[in-house]
C-alpha cells in the first residue's frame, strides 16, 4: 500500500526538486495531490492503462425501455465510463444470456418499433451522459430482470495526502513516473530523461497487458446470401 505523500515525494525526489531525507512543504505537497487525482481520472478513459474489468449487478425494471445509471440514478452504482461486450442478464429460470452491446446511437435510433416487449431482450446501447449515464435495452423486458454489466474498473482518487491505496501489480512505478510529467510545468523543471523512459517502459509493460485484442466473429445465422448485414443492429 501507497500514500499519497510517499508517491509525491517520490515524485519530487526524481526531478530533483527535492533532496534525500526533505520532506514537499505543505503547499508542494497539496499541489503534488491535486496533480496525482487529476491524472488518475485521466487514465480512467484510457482502455489501455484500466486494469480491470468489474461486474457490477443491477436491476432491469420490466416495462422500462431505458434506466439511468450512476449516483443517485436509476441504478444507483458508480457510473460506468464504458461498458464491455461481455454484459449478460439472467432470466427468471436462472439461465445466462448476452446483451449484444450497440457501439452507436444509430444502432438504437435504427430500431423501428422501441416499445416491443419480450422476456429475451438482445441488444444494450449505453450514453455515457454525465452526471448520470442512460442505457437503453431491446427488445423491453416484460419483467425484472438481473443485469450483469460488464465495466471498467475505476483508479480511486486519493481523499487526502495520507490516505492509503492499494496498486495493482506493476501501477505503482508507473504512478510515480507518470507524476512526475504532471508535476514538472508546475515545478519549472525538466523530467530528467531516464525517468521518462521508465515511465514509458511501465507504461507499455501495463498497455500489454491490459489490451485484449477481440476475435472478430460471426453468427451462422447472420450470414445469409443474398442480403445485406447491418453492423449496427447486428442484422
Amino acid at each position: 500500500m501507497a500514500t499519497a505523500r510517499d508517491l509525491i515525494k517520490r515524485s519530487l525526489r526524481l526531478m530533483h526538486v527535492l533532496e534525500t531525507g526533505e520532506d514537499p512543504s505543505t503547499e508542494e505537497a497539496a499541489d503534488g495531490l491535486t496533480a496525482l487525482n487529476d491524472m488518475l481520472d485521466e487514465w480512467n478513459i484510457d482502455r489501455g492503462l484500466v486494469f480491470a474489468i468489474e461486474e457490477d449487478s443491477q436491476t432491469w425494471t420490466g416495462g422500462a425501455q431505458s434506466m439511468t445509471i450512476g449516483s443517485g440514478g436509476d441504478m444507483n452504482t458508480t457510473r460506468p465510463i464504458r461498458i464491455e461486450n461481455s454484459t449478460f442478464y439472467t432470466d427468471a429460470n436462472g439461465n445466462d444470456y448476452n446483451l449484444r452491446l450497440l457501439e452507436t446511437r444509430i444502432g438504437y435510433t435504427s430500431i423501428v418499433d422501441k416499445e416491443t416487449t419480450t422476456d429475451l431482450p438482445e441488444y444494450l446501447y449505453y450514453e455515457p451522459d454525465y452526471p448520470l449515464g442512460e442505457l437503453y435495452i431491446w427488445p423491453v423486458p416484460s419483467a425484472n430482470m438481473t443485469i450483469k454489466l460488464h465495466r471498467w474498473e475505476q483508479f480511486s482518487l486519493f481523499a487526502s495526502l495520507d490516505a492509503t491505496v492499494t496498486l495493482a501489480p506493476g501501477y505503482k512505478n508507473l504512478v510515480t513516473y507518470g507524476l512526475c510529467e504532471y508535476l514538472a510545468p508546475e515545478f519549472g523543471v525538466a523530467v530528467p530523461p531516464e525517468v521518462m523512459s521508465r515511465y514509458e517502459a511501465a507504461s507499455q509493460r501495463i498497455r500489454k497487458n491490459n489490451i485484449r485484442i477481440p476475435i472478430m466473429q460471426a453468427e451462422t445465422a447472420a450470414i445469409r446470401e443474398g442480403r445485406s448485414f447491418n453492423i449496427f443492429v447486428g442484422d
